[in-house]
């Protein structure tokens, strides 16, 4: 009992949950408004009434856009409470150590990156419905809202389970879990070199698919290149961020005495996969083909010049 007390006593954990819960309420608020606004909505009608329901469907564009924003930046503040929490639970070194004091950790940050990834989806559809004029986008957007607070809901659910279930009298395995041979940790069992020339030839597929418009090639691809990644930048890249080849963890290069160098590495890959998802699913952003080969070109550099510096 004192070490789950001690977990809602750490300064980043509360104010992490009471921004979560305070942003859930405007959500659920705008939840039950987006179903009223729904249900009264008729794009034709030039009824008094239906003035009024475009008011109030705009503030609860503008209250779902904040809180949206708002969420991106919680993300980053997760990862920043998690690693002081390592400072508490025993044998933890970084978030790693965190995230598996229970088995909810991977769960939920997992969740937390695919809604930030629809999110940032929905901030650009509402966008495209603000800029097209009449309102073609607006149920739809709607809808999409409606299933992303489902998610939001759940997610804040399980942030509650993940963090009351930290047991902070319990050791647990951290970094030294990940101090392993690579044997059976590579998907398929590959190679570490047939991952890595994977990749590259991944990241040319991608550029080119997104030059030529080829968007089903582009969305396939960006989901092979996504898994990929993971093990690549774990188990090659991360081995000359760390100046040690056996060290593979995936947080511990978000840390300072690796000057930050995760986050430009997630952050850059992040905003790629956004770039193509978008441009394959929304026909307001076909030149974002640029943005995609802009973004996946910084992520690829970024991780090969770790090779000579």
């Amino acid at each position: 009992m004192v070490g789950l007390s001690s977990i809602f006593l750490s300064p980043s954990v509360s104010i992490e949950l009471f921004l979560e819960f305070f942003l859930l309420i405007i959500l659920s608020y705008t939840f039950i408004q987006s179903i009223i606004i729904l249900r009264s909505y008729k794009k034709e009608s030039i009824a008094e009434i239906q003035s009024f329901v475009e008011k109030k469907s705009y503030l609860v564009s503008i209250l779902v856009s904040v809180s949206l924003l708002v969420k991106v930046v919680l993300l980053l503040f997760f990862v920043y409470a998690l690693d002081e929490l390592a400072s508490i639970v025993p044998g933890a070194m970084c978030v790693t150590g965190v995230l598996n004091t229970n088995e909810y950790g991977e769960v939920l940050l997992v969740l937390k990156l695919v809604l930030l990834l629809f999110a940032s989806l929905w901030l650009l559809l509402h966008k495209a419905d603000l800029h097209s004029n009449k309102g073609i986008h607006f149920k739809k957007k709607m809808i999409f809202f409606l299933l992303l607070y489902i998610g939001i809901f759940l997610e804040f659910i399980l942030s509650i389970t993940f963090f009351s279930s930290i047991d902070t009298q319990l050791p647990v395995s951290c970094c030294s879990v990940k101090y392993i041979e690579l044997t059976s940790s590579l998907p398929f069992n590959l190679s570490i070199q047939t991952l890595v020339s994977l990749f590259y030839a991944l990241y040319i597929l991608l550029i080119v698919s997104a030059y030529k418009k080829k968007k089903i090639i582009l969305f396939l691809s960006t989901l092979i290149f996504v898994y990929i990644s993971y093990y690549v930048i774990v188990y090659y890249f991360g081995g000359f961020i760390y100046g040690d080849s056996s060290h593979h963890c995936p947080y511990c290069m978000l840390k300072q005495e690796y000057s930050y160098v995760g986050y430009f590495i997630y952050i850059s890959l992040f905003i790629s996969v956004f770039y193509s998802f978008g441009f394959v699913i929304f026909d307001a952003m076909k030149y974002a083909y640029k943005p995609i080969i802009l973004w996946y070109s910084f992520f690829v550099l970024v991780l090969t010049s770790k090779l000579f510096f």
